[in-house]
């Protein structure tokens, strides 16, 4: 199938993160009953127009064939968004994808089979369309979840996924960040979707959210938190509604805000192993090395996608162009494919350590009643980052 066949879940895509234009082009199916209320430790991928990126432009092409990992997600019942993200996460061979109305799934075997999380006893559910996951680097069975739309826009797990707690009444988030720093996890920010100046911070571990977004620039969306400490926050505006682009930071819990650079802000950061913080913009990224406090200039313009990039063990970085998964090996100067054709124009990218592979994800979109899960959802592109 043709990728203008895929215009509307990408437009979907790009409503999800800057703004309810599109959805006039694509209206959900059911379930759309979220309202904002108001990625990222562990944030999210999230996408927009890729650039470039020719074969002229990144080096020889592999010829690796994409191999489908929708597995038993396929055509269940589902709404516009679908799909929503997939994460690996980075101590274990596990992914999780989010269906959106279905909740998460987990699979051990690299996609070859699903299995349905939150099914313990006293779980709530989660009906939202996953955006973020941050998971714990000192606990491997917690971590916590964001999500737009239906029920809860938070919600946690300490006994890896088998319950889940919704934390407060926070609603529709497109992201949120945990400080890590904190051993006791009591200062949380989420970030409302498509909605100006809706940042909610919670000082009680996501009991109760106060809304800290009034000095935060107007006619935007600045909704991709990063907690550094308890008081000083970085906050990515993505220039919805035609006001400004970039990152902000805060350094008294969010009663003042100061904007750093109008260069990235318009996905979920990566938060890389090596304390790197990379943000993608329209089509480059920005890199800072001081924990947000200043940051450089663009990265692979003109070869980059609206993507969040990913980092493999090795310390070499991934995202994708238009075309293509290309990675860098001088955190994000120069760039060369790392993968054959993408199959369609995908939502995001994440990588399996343990699987040595990559993964992609699209999403379907409709006018009218449910709309399953595509059967090709999920796509799979071996990559041995040890030898490759």
């Amino acid at each position: 199938m043709g990728r203008l066949a895929w215009l509307c879940p990408l437009l979907f895509l790009l409503a999800s993160n800057g703004g309810c234009t599109f959805y006039t082009a694509c209206p959900t199916g059911t379930g759309n009953n979220g309202t904002g209320n108001s990625g990222n430790n562990g944030g999210s991928g999230s996408a927009g127009s890729g650039a470039g990126g020719g074969p002229t432009d990144l080096g020889p092409i592999p010829t690796g064939t994409w191999v489908n990992a929708t597995a038993n997600l396929a055509n269940l019942a589902s709404e516009c968004g679908n799909m929503s993200y997939l994460f690996a996460k980075p101590d274990e061979d596990l992914m999780i994808a989010g269906v959106a109305q279905q909740g998460l799934w987990s699979s051990t075997d690299g996609g070859m089979s699903w299995i349905q999380m939150g099914a313990g006893k006293g779980s709530d559910p989660i009906t939202n369309r996953l955006s973020g996951i941050v998971f714990d680097p000192d606990d491997t069975n917690r971590f916590w979840e964001s999500g737009l739309y239906n029920l809860g826009g938070v919600y946690e797990t300490k006994d890896h996924g088998v319950t889940f707690e919704r934390l407060g009444n926070v609603l529709h988030s497109d992201l949120v960040s945990v400080d890590l720093s904190d051993p006791d996890r009591q200062t949380l920010l989420a970030g409302g979707h498509e909605a100006s100046r809706s940042l909610n911070l919670s000082t009680d571990g996501g009991q109760t959210w106060t809304p800290i977004g009034d000095g935060l620039p107007d006619a935007t969306n600045c909704t991709y938190p990063v907690v550094i400490t308890k008081t000083t926050f970085l906050v990515g505006c993505g220039g919805y509604g035609g006001g400004p682009s970039g990152v902000y930071q805060s350094t008294d819990a969010g009663v003042t805000w100061t904007e750093l650079t109008a260069l990235g802000g318009k996905a979920p950061p990566l938060l890389a192993a090596d304390g790197s913080i990379y943000w993608a913009g329209g089509d480059a990224l920005t890199r800072s090395t001081d924990q947000g406090a200043t940051w450089g200039d663009e990265l692979g313009k003109g070869i980059v996608g609206q993507y969040t990039p990913r980092d493999l063990p090795d310390g070499r970085i991934v995202t994708m162009s238009k075309d293509y998964v290309v990675i860098s090996a001088d955190n994000g100067v120069t760039w060369k494919a790392a993968s054959s054709e993408l199959p369609f124009s995908p939502v995001g990218l994440a990588y399996s350590s343990q699987q040595k592979a990559f993964f992609v994800w699209q999403q379907t979109c409709g006018f009218d009643g449910p709309v399953p899960v595509p059967a090709d959802a999920i796509m799979r592109y071996d990559f041995d980052y040890t030898t490759q």
